[in-house]
């Protein structure tokens, strides 16, 4: 598995953006597979606090927003 990462490339960012959209729709046995796949760029949801119990994009905009999370190049 990646390590934590806290900068991204704009591609790997975009790819975050996805995978983090596809979990909400879907269906659970699907979700570790997206998850893993968001640990395999390095970045772990368990790092960020959520809205309402759940991980979604607007919280990508927000931990961007906060410098948490840096875009490089």
């Amino acid at each position: 598995m990646a390590e934590h990462r806290t900068t991204f490339t704009a591609h790997e960012w975009l790819a975050v953006r996805v995978l983090v959209g596809q979990l909400l729709k879907a269906p659970k046995e699907d979700q570790e597979l997206l998850r893993g796949g968001l640990r395999g760029i390095g970045f772990y949801i368990s790092d960020y606090t959520r809205a309402e119990n759940r991980f979604v994009v607007s919280d990508l905009d927000r931990i961007l927003d906060s410098g948490d999370v840096r875009i490089r190049g």
